[in-house]
C-alpha cells in the first residue's frame, strides 16, 4: 500500500502563491476560508450565514468556504 499526500493548492489545481505578496490572512493565499458552523470571530459567523442562506437548499455538512475578509479573495497582500 502507497500513501499519496498532497497539499491544498495541488488539490484544488492553483499555482502556489509568492510568499511575498500573498494574504497574511487565514486563507493562505488562496482567497478563500474554510469556515465551519458555529464559529466564534463574528465577521467570518456572518460570512458564513450569508453563505448559508444562499444555499439552504442544498445538503450542507455545517462547513461553507467564504472570501476571505483579508483580502477579499484575491490571495494577496493588500487588496
Amino acid at each position: 500500500m502507497s500513501i499519496e499526500f498532497t497539499d491544498r493548492y495541488l488539490a484544488l489545481g492553483i499555482p502556489y502563491p509568492d510568499v511575498e505578496t500573498m494574504c497574511e490572512g487565514p486563507c493562505e493565499g488562496t482567497g478563500w476560508v474554510p469556515i465551519k458552523d458555529g464559529e466564534q470571530d463574528v465577521r467570518y459567523k456572518a460570512a458564513w450565514d450569508a453563505t448559508h442562506a444562499a444555499v439552504h437548499d442544498e445538503p450542507c455538512d455545517g462547513w461553507h468556504f467564504v472570501k476571505c475578509l483579508d483580502c477579499s479573495g484575491s490571495g494577496k497582500r493588500g487588496s
